[in-house]
């Protein structure tokens, strides 16, 4: 399970952020837009990027846009798809669900490629899942459940999408025979003009005192737990020095979660997080 940042709770999918299904590439906090949810069907989310001037000296992707120019947000649309596998009389055995990614707006081809390369990566994780998954689903509905359903429902949230920043996260519901669900979060931080993957460092300075403000923050967050010192200090070290951290913007924050298992912690507890203020 997730017990995360306090406006993108992701313990459980009953209590996802309310943007969670459908997205909402302003990013921001909004509610859901109409569509689909995650049964099965596709989803779809679109949003109408904000106009901002391009100060002087600053670069619109695609050549040097003269002061006062107005360049646009990108904007960022996904789908979330399907696929199953089914057993020799055409029921179905296993499902997985994925996200498909889409980007329009002048000057963010590199920003397109990425995400175009993140979409076959994505499809790549549902095969490997649903091929691994068969045998077990085939066997599990003979011999324990007929009515358990193995799959994988994905939730996909846009939290920022400016020119500056892309900010996505994907949380992974995933059924697989157990007495209950494993839960699966990955974030991609992206550069909009460059397509680079951004890392946490490029957007807060990893210093002592951020260490601190982790650490006040998680014993706030989390009272309800007995936190080691030694354990707490040195699991936040190690995770920001090896960047093993899941992170994206959030209203202004960054939320920083970090692995199951931290600052001695287990399966109960899941993965802590905590929000920190971006930098200016």
């Amino acid at each position: 399970s997730f017990a995360s940042c306090d406006n993108a709770d992701t313990k459980t999918p009953d209590n996802l952020p309310g943007n969670m299904e459908s997205g909402n590439p302003s990013g921001t906090n909004g509610a859901d837009e109409e569509g689909g949810g995650n049964d099965k069907t596709n989803v779809s989310a679109t949003g109408v990027p904000e106009e901002k001037k391009v100060q002087e000296g600053e670069s619109g992707g695609t050549g040097t846009p003269t002061p006062g120019e107005i360049m646009k947000n990108p904007e960022v649309a996904f789908e979330i798809l399907s696929d199953t596998r089914t057993d020799s009389e055409g029921n179905e055995l296993v499902y997985a669900q994925y996200p498909v990614f889409s980007v329009s707006g002048e000057g963010y081809e590199a920003l397109l490629a990425v995400l175009g390369a993140w979409n076959e990566e994505f499809k790549s994780q549902a095969d490997v899942f649903l091929d691994g998954m068969k045998e077990d689903a085939a066997w599990y509905r003979e011999s324990v459940d007929a009515s358990y359903r193995y799959g994988q429902t994905t939730f996909v949230t846009i939290y920022r999408c400016d020119k500056e920043f892309v900010s996505i996260l994907i949380f992974r519901e995933v059924e697989e025979g157990g007495p209950h669900p494993n839960y699966y979060m990955e974030a991609l931080n992206i550069f909009s003009q460059t397509g680079k993957l951004a890392k946490l460092s490029d957007v807060l300075a990893i210093t002592d005192e951020l260490k601190e403000k982790i650490k006040v923050g998680l014993r706030k967050e989390y009272p309800e737990f007995e936190f080691d010192d030694a354990l707490l200090e040195e699991g936040i070290a190690d995770a920001l020095a090896n960047e093993t951290v899941v992170w994206y913007f959030t209203d202004g924050d960054i939320c920083i979660n970090f692995p199951e298992g931290s600052f001695g912690f287990g399966h109960a507890e899941g993965s802590l997080g905590v929000l920190v203020p971006v930098e200016e």
